[in-house]
């Protein structure tokens, strides 16, 4: 069986901690993984790592790689879409992709950020519907309901064709409370969380039957696919792919292929299952204090209950709250009612309408070399720690209007200031002059840290020259 891993998303409902160009999957909601590298260690229980796919948006390529090296992730089988176009083309892209490689190829869809509690009914279910898929099925799994939640879509079990597998009377869009109360009383709905398996050729089948305008242009799609030219590899579309990706409608598989098809079939699956979809439901899925809240950072919390806070490095101190989220981060802080923090999502659009840089990345910038975070900054001069990832080198470069001074905190520096090579390390500084070509690299195998002092009158990360590059930006 092939997996393949949806990691699309865009960064508003669990504003700060992730932005658009690092969504929720990037980030450390639970524990000490990412919420991307959780769902691949659960595939890995029963699908082999060469058999992983995956596909994301292009700004988010570069640090979906980064969370995956660690566990053999071959980086030919990330896809980087131009623009997001729902789940539709995105999975008959990929099952265009499995099918060339294995004809008789069985693919298990997942969504890269919902949090499996019950892996053992996890690996049996799918095994059930691998089965069942092999025979031609579209196998959708089905959450037995456990409130009447009116923020997800919900399928009507129908006929039972075996053991524990169902027809799908209906399809049914985001319910209204009462209707929502009275599909948990009849006992025969169920939440639709996003996980299929089927067969890349059956799904193909019914993408031409039913959506045959996104279906019409899968194979000139995946003849424009091309591995990067630098570092980091990974599969991009060329210019006319591009094109034709971005012509086509932004139609979900629900509503492509699987609210028409006859093929589908549910099974209930008792997973544990959470979409983990606003950040009220970290109330559902974390440990929580003996006064019901959920505290993770540096937190001093008294007399507060049914509270939310998630903290980083600087110290929160919480008195009397109820029923709150504070989530704090580098460059912006959140507080809001519990019971609001569906609205999260309208509050970001409002500072995206505004412009707010806030919306796009988090003060700390991801790069292919790595990051930095500007820690101050005034009218002549800007501070940044900078983080270089082992084995990896920023561009050879030059900056018309600013000097540099770097401070090598931890690991070690290999640094090119004009016709000479430096290697520094711990509490060893250098001075790079205005207009001269320079390039940090960390030959090291640990994280390279320095503290670097820009000083000038124009500050402006538009203020460099390229000569030489590995990421192809010059």
């Amino acid at each position: 069986m092939y997996g393949v891993i949806l990691a699309g998303g865009s960064g508003t409902r669990f504003w700060p901690a992730s932005r658009e160009q690092s969504p929720k999957q990037l980030q450390k909601i639970i524990g000490d993984k990412t919420m991307l590298q959780n769902t691949l260690q659960r595939l890995l229980k029963l699908i082999s790592i060469e058999k992983i796919y995956l596909a994301t948006n292009h700004l988010q390529a570069i640090e979906t790689l980064h969370q995956l090296n660690e566990y053999g992730f071959n980086s030919d089988h990330l896809i980087a879409e131009p623009c997001n176009r729902n789940t539709a083309l995105a999975i008959g892209l990929l099952a265009k992709v499995i099918a060339e490689k294995d004809p008789n190829a069985v693919m298990a869809v997942f969504p890269s950020d919902h949090v499996v509690t019950n892996s053992e009914n996890f690996i049996n279910t799918l095994n059930k519907a691998k089965s069942l898929a092999q025979n031609g099925c579209l196998v959708t799994l089905g959450i037995p309901p456990t409130r009447p939640e009116t923020g997800f879509g919900y399928m009507k079990q129908g006929d039972e064709i075996e053991n524990g597998a169902y027809k799908v009377e209906r399809f049914v869009e985001k319910p209204d409370r009462s209707k929502a109360e009275q599909y948990l009383k009849d006992g025969n709905f169920f939440w639709n969380c996003g996980i299929f398996v089927w067969k890349a050729s059956s799904i193909l089948e019914e993408l031409e039957k039913y959506a045959e305008n996104i279906y019409s242009q899968l194979e000139s799609i995946n003849n424009c696919l091309q591995r990067t030219k630098s570092k980091p590899f990974y599969m991009e579309l060329d210019e006319r792919g591009r094109e034709l990706f971005s012509s086509l409608p932004s139609l979900s598989i629900d509503y492509a292929v699987m609210e028409n098809s006859s093929r589908v079939i549910l099974i209930p699956g008792d997973i544990g299952w959470n979409d983990v979809g606003a950040w009220n439901s970290l109330d559902e899925v974390c440990v929580k204090d003996s006064e019901g809240n959920v505290i993770s950072g540096n937190i001093i919390a008294q007399d507060c209950s049914e509270t939310i806070i998630q903290g980083q490095k600087r110290l929160i101190a919480a008195l009397g709250l109820k029923d709150t989220i504070v989530v704090d981060s580098p460059d912006a802080l959140l507080v809001c009612a519990k019971d609001r923090s569906q609205d999260v999502k309208k509050l970001v659009e409002s500072l995206k309408e505004k412009d707010r840089p806030e919306v796009k990345q988090s003060a700390t910038v991801k790069r292919p070399w790595g990051s930095y975070i500007i820690l101050d900054s005034g009218p002549s001069y800007v501070l940044k720690r900078i983080e270089v990832l082992a084995g990896e080198a920023l561009s050879l470069q030059s900056h018309q209007h600013r000097s540099e001074h770097w401070t090598i905190v931890s690991g070690l520096a290999e640094v090119v200031l004009d016709e000479k090579t430096f290697k520094l390390k711990t509490n060893e500084t250098i001075t790079i002059p205005q207009n001269s070509k320079h390039r940090l690299s960390n030959p090291g195998s640990e994280l390279l840290v320095i503290i670097e002092i820009q000083f000038g009158l124009l500050l402006d990360e538009e203020d460099i020259t390229r000569y030489e590059d590995r990421y192809g930006r010059c």
